[in-house]
């Protein structure tokens, strides 16, 4: 790889001058006058070495002499470094892309090179809402990203499935069965069922906050489903599957999976327990009834892992949790948790009781917090029962698809729609609150997804001519090297050996942004070139050449899709 190139170079022209290389990187260069390459080691440098930064960075450069790869290094004020690559390692890293043949920079968080990642989450008895959308997409392209950096990911999922918000939605729909109401919803569609769900949580949680008697009925149920009473465990049964059948469509429509799916009513015994432990050996206590960490004591805030009914909170049900997810799959060197920053205070406590018990260890656990999302001109409020739900989602935006481009097949709708919402949610940093817009979106003009796809099937069009035609792209590394690229070639010559770096630094620093900009912005090359230079029909030594950049973009936008989550199609 070209960066190890240039460290293993440096480190020795370093060496030679008796300079220590700590500190040593390299970054991209958005100017290519200034180079593909630049490094700031020299001003680095230049307190430990009590000289000027100009100067030093002129004696690295003259201590090191171009080779296959460096073409010219350049010392440039106030200190930076500017290294410019050979034609010929530019050209080798085209077609290797061109080739498919794209290796990925490894990158881990500890020496297992295991890791798990817990997304998605959404409740049983709620609707899933355009938050959880979101957090599937970022989830599911983050495990994609630390996969290609030579990592196992294990793909869990937590979900809420006793607590308040099921005893509300069981209140109203226990009343609905007994008056033999629910009946006609049972054989009805998966969707009217969740609909009902959804009218239920609402309804139940109206009477919670303003009937005495009915918030009482609604508390003795949530004691009955800790308690697992046959009196409302089928119910309760029940309506759970209704929600994870639910849910399974919408995993599959995303191209989402788990490895291992956990559930609240699996931890609230187990977490009792081990908190009921944790104050035995004098790392929570009591008060006043309830079971609490201490937070003066740790650094984090109080907060309650058992109430005084003596049933688990959310903290205490996440002991549980750690203690599974830390054994079933071996060992793993982290747990990366995506929820948003409501909830820091709470795992940072749960996280410091667990590392406190032997739980996990040290450092194991990992709280990934991501912006919340509204969409253009909608309101959410799941206690009022009008959430935006993400199948409400998937599905106006393929209406609007088929609207706008009326020929367009249903199935290739349905790539486009999802690709649509994927590549807005994830062109945004994590902490960035969307609000997303179905109009822009769906454009083939702007920073979207279908944009990326359109720009994916006029490359294999342009290959696919080629080859009707006879013509081969066959190329050459001398005859490529000699060839004097326009501007238009040069700028999407940077991009192929510039590609794993970016897939590395997406992962290093979980912002899958980085690789969609980066997708954006080789689309907006590609298609400039496609505008201003000719490819099949360009000068004769020239045509091979602008088909191996083609098939190349072709190849890299379809990686850098894959990696995000998105599928391609092959006409639009």
């Amino acid at each position: 790889m070209i960066p190890d190139h240039l460290t293993t170079v440096f480190r020795n022209a370093l060496t030679t001058l008796d300079a220590p290389a700590d500190g040593l990187a390299f970054t991209h260069t958005d100017n290519p006058k200034h180079g593909d390459y630049a490094t700031n080691i020299a001003m680095r440098l230049a307190k430990p070495l009590k000289s000027n930064p100009v100067e030093i960075a002129e004696r690295i450069a003259t201590a090191i002499s171009p080779d296959e790869t460096i073409a010219q290094v350049r010392a440039v004020r106030p200190g930076f470094i500017n290294i410019f690559l050979t034609a010929q390692a530019k050209v080798n890293s085209l077609q290797q892309v061109a080739a498919g043949k794209i290796t990925y920079l490894p990158y881990h968080l500890g020496k297992q090179k295991k890791l798990m990642i817990e997304f998605a989450h959404p409740n049983t008895l709620k609707l899933f809402h355009i938050g959880h959308l979101r957090n599937i997409i970022t989830g599911e392209s983050l495990v994609r990203l630390f996969e290609a950096s030579h990592n196992t990911v294990i793909r869990a999922n937590y979900q809420g499935d006793v607590g308040m918000h099921i005893a509300k939605t069981l209140w109203e729909l226990r009343k609905m069965d007994e008056a033999g109401e629910l009946n006609t919803f049972r054989d009805a569609p998966l969707h009217e069922r969740i609909a009902l769900i959804g009218k239920a949580y609402a309804a139940g949680n109206a009477a919670f906050e303003s009937d005495e008697a009915s918030k009482q009925e609604i508390i003795a149920i949530n004691k009955q489903i800790y308690a697992e009473d046959p009196a409302i465990m089928p119910l309760w049964t029940e309506t759970r599957q209704w929600s994870l059948d639910y849910f399974q469509e919408i995993y599959t429509r995303v191209y989402s999976h788990f490895d291992s799916y956990y559930f609240e009513s699996q931890m609230a015994k187990r977490g009792v327990e081990l908190s009921m432990q944790a104050v035995e050996k004098g790392i929570l206590i009591k008060d006043d009834g309830a079971v609490i960490i201490p937070g003066e004591r740790y650094g984090v805030d109080r907060r309650v892992f058992v109430n005084s009914l003596g049933l688990p909170t959310y903290e205490g049900k996440e002991m549980g949790l750690a203690e599974r997810e830390f054994s079933e799959h071996g060992i793993i060197d982290k747990c990366i948790h995506l929820v948003t920053a409501e909830q820091s205070s709470y795992f940072a406590a749960a996280f410091k009781a667990q590392e406190l018990m032997g739980i996990v260890p040290a450092g194991g656990q990992m709280h990934q917090t991501y912006g919340w999302v509204d969409v253009k001109g909608q309101k959410m409020s799941s206690r009022k029962g009008n959430v935006v739900e993400g199948e409400w989602l998937l599905n106006e935006t393929k209406k609007t698809i088929l609207a706008n481009y009326a020929e367009t097949d249903p199935s290739v709708a349905e790539t486009l729609a999802v690709a649509a919402i994927k590549y807005a949610f994830l062109k945004n940093a994590l902490q960035t609150k969307v609000e997303f817009d179905i109009g822009e979106s769906v454009s083939i003009t702007g920073n979207s997804g279908p944009y990326l796809l359109y720009t994916y099937v006029r490359a294999r069009s342009v290959l696919k001519k080629a080859e009707e035609s006879g013509v081969v792209d066959e190329l050459t590394p001398d005859a490529a090297a000699a060839i004097a690229p326009a501007p238009e070639d040069a700028a999407l010559l940077r991009a192929f050996y510039r590609y794993p770096e970016i897939v590395e630094v997406a992962t290093r620093t979980l912002s899958p942004n980085l690789l969609a900009n980066f997708l954006y912005n080789l689309a907006s090359d590609f298609n400039l070139l496609y505008q201003k230079q000719p490819i099949l029909k360009a000068e004769a030594e020239m045509v091979a050449y602008r088909l191996t950049l083609t098939r190349a973009v072709s190849v890299l936008i379809k990686d850098g899709l894959r990696l995000l989550g998105i599928k391609t199609v092959e006409k639009m």
